[in-house]
């Protein structure tokens, strides 16, 4: 499976059935880079997403007709749990999109929803799945965020410097069996998202 950014599926190679992706990242920024997966592998893909993302997604013309999986904007332990049965249901060799790690560290501790991933992690391993997640590494620390890239296949980085009062935005591959790589410079315009030379 390809994550359709053309030199990040140079740098991760075919993304096989029961990985892991883990998006590293500072805020939302690279959420569009699960939207271009989800839109590459459209006939076989899911999101979980709150209802307000769904709306946005929905005015996406590629994803008007993905299956959508909606949850509560409170993520109580029984939205947890619901999660984690759906994904149990979901047919080998789909692309599933987990848009809200984020939201859970604000309402759960770091703890809590390692636990939450790492389970979701073996279900994606166990039902040959392929999962895709973002997650703000700034909500929680260093040690926790190991944990989340221990239980990952494929770890994405991304970052941003103020340079000569511009803002620049840095991508690499932090862990993959196809190996790691240097920062490259991540330009997002439009929803569009490209790998640009590397930053050194």
């Amino acid at each position: 499976m390809e994550l359709g950014v053309p030199k990040l599926d140079e740098f991760l190679g075919e993304i096989s059935e029961g990985s892991v992706v883990l998006i590293e990242t500072l805020g939302d920024l690279g959420e569009e880079i699960i939207i271009e997966a989800l839109k590459e592998n459209k006939e076989k893909s899911v999101a979980f997403v709150t209802k307000r993302l769904k709306e946005e997604l929905g005015r996406i013309p590629e994803l008007k007709n993905m299956k959508y999986i909606v949850f509560g904007e409170d993520f109580a332990p029984q939205e947890l749990f619901k999660i984690t049965y759906k994904l149990r249901q979901i047919l080998n060799g789909y692309l599933v999109g987990l848009f809200f790690l984020q939201p859970l560290l604000v309402f759960h501790p770091p703890e809590t929803v390692y636990k939450f991933f790492s389970e979701v992690s073996s279900i994606t391993h166990d039902n040959r799945l392929v999962l895709i997640a973002i997650l703000d590494k700034r909500l929680i620390d260093g040690k926790t965020l190991a944990m989340f890239e221990n239980a990952s296949t494929h770890v994405i980085e991304i970052v941003e410097e103020l340079e000569k009062f511009r803002v620049i935005r840095g991508i690499r591959i932090k862990k993959s069996p196809k190996g790691s790589s240097g920062f490259y410079e991540l330009i997002i315009k439009d929803g569009k998202v490209t790998i640009g030379e590397p930053l050194g």
